[in-house]
């Protein structure tokens, strides 16, 4: 891909309300669209699937024209402050060397990258206040959702259970025959032994849903209430268990399953909020798109 097809940076592929985007704006856009769908120069796309990836780039830029031009009708911009906390909140887990490598591996300039996230920030707050804002669900909404949906919400079995978490085998081993000879108590040993987070609370993991812990753990909800289980090997080290407590699954009352509900019912009503408003946006936009360039660009 390149201007080898012929089509002159400056040319316009697209108008917006009277706003051009420009060719090689465009390509810059392709290009990043490219990377995304991990697209390599050296095994060319068939036809329709470059088709589909140039328009589906174009509409992408048509949009976030569209939402910036919006923003400043509104009102709506970006403090320096908000700009500063997004760019340190998105390179959280970087090493400042380590996030230079991963723009230089993804071939993204730096100026590209912190644009695209002040934009995005800005399409945030646009839509917050144009959209989500105004999306309410009462009471008696949730409560009518609970009534009618009442299979939906039920916990799985549930075990209360401690941990002990140490690197070797062997010293696995050695703490089992201690607990299995009632020569040493389960949490003190946790305390005193555990490389797990919850050793200082003598391996007190809580409650624990079946199916939310990794496979090769599901053992422990075959378990008796007070039984300590057989040693568990994982990456991470060799693993003991013991159950205290035991729950049967059971259906979740209102009170559980109330913020579960309204998530969900809020999530639904701005999505479909969102499509209403774009949609009038565009409908209200003049919109002109090159159809004759942006077949030509290859």
């Amino acid at each position: 891909m390149g201007s080898s097809d012929g089509v002159k940076e400056t040319a316009t592929i697209a108008i917006v309300n009277e706003e051009k985007i420009s060719v090689k704006e465009f390509r810059e856009n392709l290009e990043k669209h490219m990377r995304k769908y991990r697209v390599d120069n050296s095994d060319p796309l068939d036809s329709n699937s470059f088709l589909w990836l140039k328009t589906n780039a174009l509409n992408e830029m048509i949009q976030n024209t569209l939402f910036r031009q919006e923003a400043g009708k509104s009102g709506i911009s970006l403090s320096e402050e908000e700009i500063e906390n997004v760019l340190l909140e998105a390179k959280n887990g970087y090493e400042e060397k380590a996030f230079k490598k991963y723009l230089e591996i993804e071939n993204i300039p730096q100026e590209t990258w912190e644009n695209d996230l002040k934009n995005n920030l800005l399409t945030k707050k646009l839509i917050d206040k144009r959209v989500n804002n105004n999306v309410t669900v009462n009471e008696q909404e949730i409560r009518k959702y609970f009534e009618e949906h009442a299979g939906e919400f039920h916990k799985a079995k549930q075990v209360k259970a401690l941990h002990i978490m140490v690197e070797t085998e062997e010293e696995a081993l050695r703490i089992k025959k201690l607990l299995d000879s009632k020569a040493g108590d389960f949490v003190e040993l946790a305390r005193e032994l555990s490389l797990g987070p919850e050793g200082a609370e003598g391996g007190d993991l809580g409650y624990v849903e079946e199916g939310h812990m990794p496979p090769e753990l599901n053992v422990i909800f075959k378990l008796k209430k007070g039984e300590i289980s057989n040693i568990i090997r994982t990456p991470y080290g060799s693993h003991l268990f013991k159950v205290v407590d035991k729950r049967k699954d059971r259906k979740m009352s209102y009170d559980e399953s109330r913020k579960i509900i309204h998530d969900k019912l809020v999530r639904e009503r701005q999505d479909k909020a969102f499509h209403e408003w774009l949609l009038d946006l565009k409908g209200k936009a003049n919109i002109e798109i090159k159809n004759d360039i942006l077949a030509k660009i290859g």
